[in-house]
C-alpha cells in the first residue's frame, strides 16, 4: 500500500507538471468510480445486475470514465486566455493513473481491516511504512545534499502549507463532518474542487480552461454522484433490512408473514 501512495504522488505531480490543477481535480472525481471497480473485481462489492442500486452504480463509472477520456484527450478552444503551454494527455493519464493508485491502496486497506480489524494499528504501520518508502526514495534520487536544506523560501512556506492543510486540517474537518453528516454529505462537495481549482488556477497561475475540461468535468460529476446515490441507497436498503430483521418489536410481523408465505 505504501508503495501504492507514493506511486500515486510522483503520478500526481508529473501530472500536474504536464496537465493543470484544473484536470488533477477533475480526475479526482473518478476515485469512486475506479474504488467499485476494483472492489468488484476482490469481491468486496457485489453486483445485481437486477438491482437499480447496481444499476446506477455501473452507469455512473462508465459516464466518470467516459468524462475522463473527453477531459483528456479532447482540449478543445479556450474558454479563457493563459500563457501555458501543457500537454494534456499525458498529464490526464498520470493524473487519472494516480487515482487509481489511490483506489488500490483503499481497498487494499479495507481488505486487511477485514482480517485485522485493529484500525489504529493498521493506520500505524501504513503511516511508518510509507514514512520508509518515501525516505528511502528521496535518498536515491535527491543525493545532493543542498536539496535538503529547508531555507525560507515558496518551497518551505509550500511544505509547511501542504502538511497543515492536507495532513491536519483536512482530516480533522472530514472526520468532524463525517460524525455530523456522513460520507454521502461530505462526498457531495467534493465537485466543488473543481470550481475552486478553475478559480485558483486562472487567477494565480494564469492557467488556462478548455472546453474540453468543462465537459469532462461536467460528466464526470455526473458520474461521481450516480456511483455515490448509489452506494448511499444500498448501504441504506441494507441497514433497514437488517433493523427490520434484528428489532424485536418487528419480529412477530416477519413471523407472520414468513407463515404466511
Amino acid at each position: 500500500m505504501s508503495y501504492d501512495r507514493y506511486l500515486s504522488q510522483i503520478f500526481g505531480y508529473i501530472g500536474l507538471k504536464y496537465g493543470s490543477p484544473t484536470l488533477s481535480s477533475i480526475m479526482s472525481n473518478l476515485s469512486p468510480a475506479f474504488t467499485f471497480v476494483l472492489a468488484f473485481i476482490f469481491r468486496m462489492e457485489k453486483v445485481r445486475l437486477q438491482s437499480y442500486t447496481s444499476q446506477e452504480k455501473i452507469i455512473g463509472t462508465l459516464v466518470s470514465i467516459s468524462g475522463a477520456i473527453i477531459a483528456t484527450v479532447y482540449s478543445g478552444p479556450t474558454l479563457l486566455s493563459t500563457s501555458m503551454n501543457t500537454d494534456w494527455i499525458i498529464g490526464g493519464i498520470l493524473l487519472a493513473g494516480q487515482y487509481f493508485l489511490i483506489a488500490f491502496a483503499l481497498v487494499a486497506q479495507a481488505k486487511i481491516l477485514v482480517e485485522y480489524s485493529v484500525d489504529l494499528i493498521v493506520v500505524l504501520v501504513f503511516s511508518i511504512s510509507g514514512l520508509f518508502v518515501a525516505g528511502l526514495a528521496a535518498l536515491i534520487m535527491a543525493r545532493d545534499l543542498e536539496a535538503w536544506k529547508l531555507r525560507l523560501d515558496v518551497v518551505l512556506a509550500t511544505i509547511l502549507y501542504m502538511g497543515f492543510s492536507s495532513g491536519f486540517f483536512n482530516v480533522v474537518v472530514q472526520i468532524w463532518v463525517l460524525r455530523l453528516k456522513g460520507p454521502v454529505y461530505v462526498a457531495m462537495f467534493k465537485p466543488l474542487t473543481i470550481v475552486i481549482a478553475v478559480f485558483m488556477g486562472v487567477t494565480i497561475l494564469g492557467d488556462s480552461l478548455h472546453l474540453g475540461s468543462v465537459v469532462g468535468g461536467i460528466i464526470i460529476t455526473i458520474g461521481f454522484y450516480g456511483v455515490v446515490w448509489g452506494k448511499a441507497k444500498e448501504d441504506h436498503e441494507g441497514a433497514l433490512f437488517t433493523q427490520a430483521t434484528t428489532d424485536p418489536l418487528l419480529k412477530p410481523h416477519i413471523n407472520a408473514l414468513e407463515h404466511g408465505s
